[in-house]
C-alpha cells in the first residue's frame, strides 16, 4: 500500500500568526514601552507602511507598496493584532497588563532573542522599520506620536467610507 502525502501549505499571510509576529517586533523596538490595542493596530499597519509617517523624509521605505487599496486595510486589522497578540502571549513571548489604562501588551525578555533569530530581509527591513517609529515616538512623545498616527487613520475614513471627519 503506498502512502498518499499532501502537500499543505500553511497559509501565513494576513493570519494571527503574521500579526502576532509583527507585534513581538515592534514591541521589542518599543521595550520596555507597553501599548493597548488600539495603539498596537496603528503600529502593525504602520509598521509595513512606514513611508506613510510624515515624520522625517530620511525614514525607512514602507514593506509593502502604496496601492490605494491599503487605507482600508487598517480597519480590518484590530481583530487580526487581537488574535495575534493573544497567540503571543500564550507562546510566552508578551505580557498583557492591567494597569490604570486597561489592558495593554509588553515584550517579554525572551521577545529580543526571538526576535533576533528572525534574519530574513523582509523581517530585517521590519526590524529596521520598527526601530525607526520607536525612534520618531520618543522624539516626538508618544502621545502627541500616536495622535498623528490616529489623524491618518482618521483622514482616510472619510476616503473609505465617505464619512466626514469631525
Amino acid at each position: 500500500m503506498g502512502s498518499m502525502t499532501l502537500d499543505i501549505q500553511p497559509e501565513l499571510f494576513n493570519t494571527p500568526l503574521e500579526a502576532g509576529m509583527r507585534a513581538v517586533i515592534v514591541l521589542d523596538a518599543f521595550a520596555p514601552h507597553a501599548f493597548d490595542l488600539k495603539n498596537l493596530s496603528l503600529l502593525d499597519f504602520y509598521v509595513v507602511h512606514v513611508g506613510d509617517i510624515e515624520a522625517d523624509t530620511q525614514g525607512p521605505e514602507s514593506l509593502h507598496p502604496p496601492v490605494e487599496a491599503r487605507k482600508g486595510e487598517f480597519f480590518v486589522r484590530r481583530r487580526l493584532v487581537e488574535e495575534g497578540l493573544a497567540l503571543m502571549e500564550r507562546a510566552f513571548l508578551l505580557d498583557k497588563v492591567a494597569d490604570e489604562n486597561g489592558l495593554t501588551f509588553r515584550a517579554r525578555n525572551v521577545a529580543a532573542a526571538m526576535v533576533d533569530l528572525m534574519e530574513s530581509p523582509y523581517n530585517l527591513r521590519l526590524r529596521e522599520a520598527s526601530h525607526w517609529i520607536a525612534q520618531c515616538a520618543e522624539k516626538e512623545g508618544h502621545d502627541a506620536f500616536f495622535a498623528r498616527l490616529e489623524s491618518g487613520v482618521g483622514r482616510w475614513s472619510h476616503e473609505v467610507a465617505g464619512e466626514v471627519p469631525s
